[in-house]
């Protein structure tokens, strides 16, 4: 898996599907984001690609503060249910830590057993606390020992 980095204008380099609309569209709402909470590399959204395909998107949701970063992914439909989430939240894992070995990455989730709860499972992240939102309500936060 290669992550392409959305920058904050364009599509990224390299990008297999930069005419595609629901691609572009990922990456317009990522580069809106940029817009509330900064652009600060490396601490930005991905494209993920395999085999020359865009199959998702996933994020750090800012730069760490505190020493603690929050990770994101979401798989594109037709490639759900083929380990990609999990592919993206280890790139990320594994981009974090070479930065910072310290670092304590997070995660939410809705509160309830599904797709994302057991990606975090599976890249060793436990569910830590409650959370309120103020758009979803509850939700859980998932934290990866160090």
């Amino acid at each position: 898996m290669e992550l392409l980095p959305i920058t904050e204008i364009g599509p990224p380099d390299r990008s297999p599907s930069s005419k595609d609309p629901t691609i572009m569209s990922l990456v317009d709402a990522n580069q809106a984001f940029y817009r509330v909470i900064g652009f600060n590399p490396p601490w930005i959204a991905y494209l993920a690609v395999e085999e020359g395909a865009v199959v998702g998107t996933c994020a750090f949701k800012g730069a760490p503060k505190e020493g603690v970063v929050e990770i994101a992914y979401a798989t594109l439909t037709k490639f759900e249910g083929l380990g990609v989430a999990t592919r993206m939240a280890q790139e990320l894992i594994r981009a974090a830590r070479s930065m910072d070995p310290a670092i304590r990455i997070t995660a939410q989730t809705l509160p309830a057993r599904n797709a994302s709860t057991r990606v975090l499972t599976k890249c060793g992240f436990e569910q830590v606390r409650d959370v309120l939102d103020d758009e979803v309500g509850t939700i859980w936060e998932w934290e990866l020992p160090s």
